[in-house]
């Protein structure tokens, strides 16, 4: 008798063998086939909310069309979800990247230039906007200086030293640190050194932010492989920008020497040296890109804005508008609906679980005068499997969700948060006749900083804004950054300036409706105005007699037009505590304890038009889960891969992969 030699027969062998292929080439073709990949965008403007618009399953709701929740929405919308974006704006979608039109001009609201990794679709957050535009959005580098910080006349300086009243910022760390010390304190080596000290420390500071990222996607048992640098950042942002400059630049700490021992508190009152006093104002930009104060401000929000600014910076080529129709307009192309006028009365919560929204249409509530009138407005419910709030944690914990629920109470208790919203800013929006070109406009953006003491010049405007000048102010030309703005408005160009605000001086008229606020708020208005047009005047007389039309925004704007809870322009105030562990389940994370609940844009993650995008690519991956989020990685590296073999043919295809791979991780 011969013995079979096979374990199984033919038949069961053939069955294993198709149980083990079956599920492997299903997972597969899961991850290799994405849905969005077919989705061609056809730009289109958002429609205003009806009932019969809303799709009849809705796979995730999404509040807010800014940055943030066009990344989520746009991102689940690839991955196969059907997804509802709903705006309160009355007619546009963009948040603070939307773009609007008065008097025969135009003007951006939010997005007011952006860092060169955001156009170059070779960088990651470049890459990412790419994937998500279809490659649709075109960009113009602005060429040297892309900033130039300005500050008023001031004699103190060092003996035979410039007194220099003009600093530029271009494209590279050294070559910016060279010309900010040639224009201080030429041959002064030791301050030199120390200043390059300081902008690798925000390099470090950027690496440790990538950490943190990678740590809100990868799972728990993987997190050990980014805690070290995840846990060098929690330390550098518990140190204050003006702590920091003083120990680098006064008593001469590395990086590492403030990770050993710690960050010494800076003493009281300004700058003793003339040469530091320069450097620590001239370095303490971009302020401006997260508006705090040094004394206050967290060093992790400064080192990341410097870092992100160190190769150059980029405009939109077209209206900054563009961006958000384009992004949502693939979420339709996916099957999902896009809808402004649409304001999120509250979130269902059913079972401890969020289930869907209430809805009503903002202009309806824009004719209501009393409470009792907006009671009377019609409420649309709409279900879906997950909700994600990208209008900040403040509304959400304010407006959105019932007050009896424990995780309501515990965000107001301050045993258990410490953070609070951002502050606001006043925007003044000028109309310019004449061509840029023939008035001589600059094409960089300015910023004036009312003095190189800054600390002491925010406290003095802050407590008295009629009489002070405020202490920053962006002062940006779009009319000279934008390559098609000429052939939209010929003859015409446009000015924005941009200073702090705070709610609280504008609260006592939050109730009073949009252009019928009183003749007291128009003439604290019409003083702010003042100081911000005198400021254009000194620093770009070309314009004096050119401009016809101006007009102010205030924090009350950005409440009506953004849903800025009181006003703030950056979602969480980035002090150093918004890093502590008391504060780590409400900020820089997408994730809620409620299930089906999450958060995109600035509190997911950091403020400003890509600290949001981040926020809305985390939220829309702990929507997904990580077996979503692999799928959305390798479709994505793919995408990448193919823009890195298109600048360098020579790139072999695993080359390509590997290289988008470790751009990806260690950018």
């Amino acid at each position: 008798m011969t013995l079979s030699t096979n374990l199984l027969d033919a038949p069961t062998s053939a069955l294993l063998a198709i149980t083990l292929i079956v599920p492997f080439l299903a997972i597969l073709a899961y991850f290799t086939r994405w849905p969005g990949k077919q989705a061609k965008i056809k730009p289109l403007r958002a429609s205003a909310f009806r009932k019969d618009l809303i799709p009849p399953k809705i796979d995730t709701v999404v509040i807010g069309s800014g940055s943030g929740g066009c990344a989520c929405a746009n991102l689940l919308a690839q991955s196969g979800q059907v997804v509802l974006v709903l705006e309160q704006h009355p007619e546009k979608t963009g948040g603070c990247t939307h773009s609007f039109r008065e008097k025969g001009c135009e003007w951006d609201t939010g997005l007011h230039y952006t860092s060169m990794a955001m156009s170059d679709k070779t960088k990651r957050p470049g890459a990412l906007l790419d994937f998500m535009l279809k490659g649709k959005q075109e960009w113009t580098p602005l060429d040297d200086p892309y900033d130039e910080v300005l500050f008023p006349k001031d004699d103190t300086v060092k003996p035979g030293a410039p007194n220099n009243a003009s600093y530029p910022f271009v494209k590279g760390l050294d070559n910016t640190v060279e010309g900010i010390i040639a224009s201080i304190d030429p041959g002064n080596e030791v301050l030199k050194e120390r200043a390059l000290e300081y902008m690798e420390l925000c390099k470090d500071i950027n690496g440790g932010f990538t950490a943190l990222g990678l740590s809100r996607v990868l799972p728990k048992c993987l997190h050990f492989l980014v805690r070290k640098r995840v846990d060098e950042l929690y330390k550098l942002a518990s140190y204050s920008v003006r702590d920091v400059q003083y120990a680098m630049f006064n008593l001469g700490y590395t990086s590492e020497r403030l990770l050993k021992e710690g960050c010494p508190k800076a003493p009281d009152g300004n700058e003793p040296d003339p040469s530091i006093r320069r450097l620590k104002g001239v370095l303490t930009h971009p302020i401006g890109d997260y508006a705090v104060q040094p004394r206050e401000a967290t060093m992790a929000a400064h080192g990341i804005t410097m870092a992100h600014y160190m190769a150059g910076a980029a405009y939109t080529v077209g209206a900054t508008q563009n961006i958000s129709v384009k992004s949502t307009s693939l979420v339709r192309q996916c099957g999902g609906e896009v809808l402004v006028d649409a304001t999120v009365h509250d979130i269902i919560i059913e079972k401890g679980r969020a289930v869907g929204v209430r809805v009503c249409n903002t202009s309806a509530l824009a004719n209501c005068v009393t409470e009792a009138e907006e009671a009377t407005i019609p409420l649309v419910e709409i279900r879906a499997r997950n909700v994600v709030c990208a209008t900040s944690i403040y509304n959400l914990y304010n407006k959105f969700l019932p007050p009896n629920l424990p995780i309501v109470k515990e965000f107001h208790d301050p045993k258990h948060r410490s953070v609070r919203q951002s502050n606001g800013h006043v925007f003044l929006f000028c109309k310019i006749k004449g061509d840029a070109t023939d008035l001589g406009l600059p094409t960089h953006n300015l910023w004036y900083f009312h003095g190189y003491d800054l600390d002491e010049a925010f406290d003095k405007y802050f407590a008295n804004p009629e009489e002070n000048r405020p202490p920053t102010v962006y002062v940006g030309f779009p009319c000279t950054k934008d390559t098609t703005w000429k052939k939209r408005f010929p003859g015409v160009s446009n000015c924005i300036l941009i200073s702090d605000g705070l709610y609280e001086w504008f609260a006592k008229w939050e109730n009073q409706p949009w252009k019928h606020r009183g003749a007291e708020y128009e003439a604290f208005k019409d003083k702010l105005t003042k100081h911000l047009l005198d400021i254009l005047y000194e620093t770009v007389p070309e314009v004096k007699g050119k401009v016809e039309y101006f007009h102010l925004g205030t924090p009350l704007s950005e409440m009506t037009f953004l849903a800025s809870f009181h006003g703030g322009s950056y979602g969480t105030k980035c002090v150093p505590e918004m890093f502590a562990e008391i504060n780590r389940e409400w900020t820089t994370t997408p994730h809620t304890k409620i299930p089906g609940l999450y958060l995109a844009g600035s509190d997911a993650f950091l403020p400003a038009v890509c600290g949001a995008m981040y926020g809305g690519c985390f939220g829309a991956s702990a929507v997904l889960g990580h077996f979503g989020t692999l799928r959305l990685t390798w479709a994505f590296l793919g995408h990448f891969a193919t823009n890195l073999k298109k600048e360098d043919p020579s790139l072999s295809w695993p080359q390509a992969y590997w290289k988008a791979l470790d751009i990806f991780i260690n950018e």
